[in-house]
């Protein structure tokens, strides 16, 4: 019993350790060539999960139980995954978040729906440029390509991610419009 809240104990700390190495190495701008937000949390959440597998190996150097290690990079990697996903990634590409911080702004005089659609248009699509950064990422992510006729298309790789992502909303419920499941409507 005491083994295994031992155990449990140095798992949690590897994770949280793991988690505070991440942290640091964004802060730091550890792979900051890599241009893409989510990729770049990939790539340095794998990093640290070997960082921790390591560590852990080195603390239980004298023990026989060689699954601390794996479990300790397994915890860290996808805790780390989720905690990309769920904060810097949505912070990043928030349509929700955008119209915050816009109310925000207008605290003290308020900001009406038609303002608020306004303000998205001219600051968000056009003044943040945020077609062309959406499809320099599909670009560089192999989902689209550019014909010499200037025209956008998907690549082989850009079809089979919309079959899987109509497939993931069909699962999940979330809204048909998005994968092109249902006409885009405007509401009057």
């Amino acid at each position: 019993m005491m083994r295994a809240v031992r155990q449990l104990a140095l798992l949690a700390g590897l994770a949280l350790a793991g988690f505070a190495i991440y942290v640091l190495l964004f802060w730091a701008g550890a792979a900051a060539s890599i241009g893409i937000l989510f990729y770049r949390g990939i790539v340095l959440a794998f990093a640290v999960a070997i960082l921790v597998a390591l560590a852990a190996f080195f603390l239980i150097r004298r023990s026989s139980d060689s699954s601390l290690p794996i479990a300790a990079a397994a915890l860290s990697l996808s805790f780390n995954i989720c905690f990309l996903v769920l904060l810097p990634v949505t912070v990043d590409r928030s349509i929700s978040v955008y119209l915050l911080s816009t109310i925000e702004r207008q605290q003290q005089k308020g900001v009406d729906a038609p303002g608020l659609e306004r303000s998205f248009v001219a600051d968000y699509v056009t003044g943040m440029g945020a077609i062309d950064r959406r499809l320099d990422e599909q670009k560089r992510s192999g989902n689209v390509t550019v014909g010499s006729d200037g025209k956008v298309r998907l690549t082989p790789q850009g079809r089979r991610f919309m079959a899987l992502s109509r497939v993931i909303a069909r699962l999940f419920g979330a809204d048909p419009r998005i994968v092109g499941q249902a006409p885009a409507q405007r509401r009057h």
